[in-house]
C-alpha cells in the first residue's frame, strides 16, 4: 500500500535496491518509481478513458521537434514561423508548453490569459506583447491536438494528462487512493508545481503524506522544480509532524563547512536559518 517517488530514475532504482535489501523475503508490487514513470502508468492504465492509444509512445525531445518540422503548416503560426529555417525556433514553443505543463496551466487557460491581456492593453507595445501571447496559446493547443491525433504525449503530459485524468475521472482517483494508503517523496525540493498538485489528489485527505526535502539543493527551477513547494507543503497540511535530518552520511566536514559558508548567502531565504 505504500507509493514512493522521486525525481531521477537512479535515485528510484536505489530505493528499490534497498527496500529490497530491508525485506527478508524480497519485494513484490512494490510502487517505487519518478513522478514521470508513475503518471505514465496511470495513464496506461486508463487510457481509454480519455480517448489514448494505451500503447503510446513518449517523445523525446529532439523526437519532438522533428514532429513539429514535419507538421509546420498545420502549426497556427505567423511571427514565430522562420521560413527561412523552419528548425531555427522549433526548439523554443515546446519549452514553453512544457513549462506550462509544469505550471498546471492548460491552453485554454493560457489562452483565455491572453485574451485578457490584449483586451486590458493600454499600449502599442502591450497589445504586441499580448498577440506573441495568443500566437504562442494558439500553437499550444495545436501542439496537444496534434499529439493526440498521432497518439503521442511528451515527456510533460505523463504529468499533465495524470493530473487532468485524476481530476475529471473520479472512479480511477478512488482506485488509486484505495490501492495507495501511504505515500513517501524524496528529493521534494525538485518538484513542480503539477507535481505538487498530483500528489494532493492521491493523497486525499488521510494525511498519510511524507515528503523529505531540502531547499539548499533546490537547483532545478530552470525546469519547474519549486522550493515554495516546501512552504506550500507547510499550508496544504498544517498539523504535519516535522523532523529535522542534521546527520550527513556522504561527506566530509570539510566539504560540510565550505558547503554551509557558500549556501550561507542565501540567508535569510533559507528555512533552516528562517
Amino acid at each position: 500500500e505504500i507509493l514512493a517517488l522521486t525525481f531521477t530514475e537512479n535515485r528510484a532504482a536505489e530505493m528499490a535496491e534497498r527496500v529490497d535489501q530491508l525485506i527478508p523475503w524480497g519485494y513484490a508490487e512494490t510502487q517505487v518509481a519518478t513522478f514521470h514513470a508513475f503518471g505514465d502508468s496511470v495513464l496506461r492504465e486508463w487510457a481509454l478513458e480519455i480517448g489514448l492509444d494505451p500503447q503510446f509512445r513518449v517523445l523525446s525531445q529532439p523526437e519532438q521537434v522533428i514532429f513539429l518540422r514535419e507538421r509546420l503548416f498545420r502549426l497556427p503560426l505567423d511571427r514565430f514561423r522562420p521560413l527561412g529555417d523552419p528548425r531555427r525556433h522549433l526548439q523554443a514553443p515546446p519549452t514553453l508548453v512544457s513549462r506550462a505543463k509544469d505550471e498546471d496551466v492548460s491552453p485554454r487557460q493560457y489562452r483565455e490569459w491572453a485574451e485578457a491581456r490584449l483586451a486590458a492593453a493600454a499600449t502599442e507595445e502591450e497589445r504586441d506583447s499580448a498577440a506573441s501571447h495568443l500566437e504562442l496559446a494558439a500553437f499550444y493547443e495545436a501542439h496537444q491536438r496534434l499529439l493526440g491525433e498521432a497518439g503521442l504525449v511528451d515527456f510533460g503530459d505523463q504529468i499533465g494528462r495524470t493530473l487532468s485524468l485524476l481530476r475529471e475521472r473520479k472512479d480511477a482517483l478512488a482506485r488509486l487512493r484505495e490501492r495507495y494508503a501511504y505515500i513517501l517523496v524524496d528529493e521534494f525540493q525538485d518538484t513542480n508545481h503539477a507535481q505538487l498538485e498530483m500528489l494532493g489528489l492521491v493523497a486525499g485527505s488521510t494525511g498519510n503524506l511524507t515528503v523529505v526535502g531540502d531547499d539548499d539543493q533546490a537547483i532545478y527551477r530552470w525546469r519547474g522544480a519549486a522550493t515554495a513547494n516546501l512552504l506550500a507543503f507547510r499550508r496544504l497540511h498544517p498539523g504535519a509532524r516535522e523532523v529535522v535530518l542534521t546527520e550527513n552520511y556522504r561527506s566530509t566536514q570539510v566539504i560540510l563547512d565550505a558547503a554551509a559558508r557558500l549556501v550561507g548567502y542565501n540567508n535569510p531565504h533559507r528555512l533552516e536559518a528562517s
